[in-house]
């Protein structure tokens, strides 16, 4: 297939949300298309702990599969896995860089770049094609990346990062800023902590983000194991539901029976399966723990349940 030709956008071309820039870019150089919905901007730092990297790809994959377009400047480690996440969900991503396409930056990503733009998503520059990243041109690039997104998230970023240099731009433009809480010997997450502390919301996942999205008035197709269910459901289902004397008592088995079998179907948070099992949290988590020390269940670092093996 032969290389995509960049298209170039000028003045009343340019995207709208650009406008909201002190200093809005005077061209942008494209190679696919920008979304039309809506966007997530996802940053952190270049060398992630292990558990940062699956956190952002999941979380990408997450939003993609509901329908948000995954922005992201490009860079090892975080930005990189959320690209891979979009990907690994068939949704689409935009890669806003700090150089031209024929100077990819960094070089490693050069192959991932041309894939974003094969899938129907975009590579973005505010250079032409052989114009090489310079110290100033991430800082543009991470206000262009900002002002085009609906929300910005940070995953994992050190008190003084370019992931926290987005989440000042993001507080100087209005866009709602998302943290993931960190443990606090974790130094590559001590700058997620400051930003909660400066009015960050908390991400621990990617409902977070969609009910954030829901209040802006985005049309989200949210996949079924990310669905709430809806206030007059519950309240309804709280009607409905038989008191504890009224409940036929389940044996330790069929407890364990009945969580695996909501997990291989697609539940994967705690009080999902609560909700679908009709059990307490408290008894949901005993279950749990006895699928772990059978080595049956695994918990990802996002909190998703997964089943390593059939429980039977």
């Amino acid at each position: 297939m032969k290389p995509l030709l960049p298209a170039v956008l000028l003045d009343e071309k340019l995207p709208v949300r650009l406008s909201d820039l002190a200093n809005p870019p005077k061209a942008l150089f494209i190679r696919g298309e920008l979304p039309r919905g809506p966007a997530v901007a996802i940053v952190g730092t270049r060398s992630p702990t292990p558990e940062g990297r699956t956190f952002a790809r999941r979380l990408a994959a997450d939003l993609a599969s509901a329908g948000v377009a995954i922005l992201s400047g490009g860079a090892l480690g975080i930005d990189t896995e959320a690209h891979r996440g979009a990907l690994q969900a068939r949704g689409t991503t935009v890669v806003v860089a700090p150089a031209g396409f024929a100077k990819a930056y960094p070089p490693e990503n050069e192959a991932l770049f041309a894939r974003v733009v094969a899938r129907g998503g975009a590579y973005v520059a505010l250079v032409e094609d052989d114009v090489s990243a310079t110290r100033a041109a991430f800082f543009a690039r991470n206000a262009c990346l900002v002002a085009l997104a609906w929300a910005v998230v940070v995953v994992q970023a050190g008190v003084r990062s370019g992931a926290r240099n987005a989440a000042r731009e993001a507080r100087r433009l209005g866009r709602p800023l998302l943290a993931v809480p960190s443990a606090p010997w974790i130094g590559k997450g001590l700058g997620c902590l400051e930003e909660l502390r400066l009015g960050a919301r908390p991400c621990e996942r990617a409902n977070d983000v969609l009910d954030l999205l829901d209040a802006m008035g985005a049309q989200l197709i949210r996949p079924a194991s990310m669905r709430r269910p809806s206030r007059s459901a519950s309240r309804q289902a709280k009607r409905r539901a038989p008191t504890a004397t009224e409940l036929p008592p389940l044996d330790e088995s069929a407890l364990v029976h009945q969580v695996c079998e909501l997990i291989a179907n697609g539940a994967r948070e705690v009080d999902q399966v609560a909700d679908l099992a009709g059990l307490p949290v408290s008894t949901v988590n005993r279950v749990l723990l006895t699928l772990r020390l059978q080595g049956v269940l695994v918990s990802a670092a996002s909190g998703q349940l997964s089943l390593l093996k059939s429980s039977d």
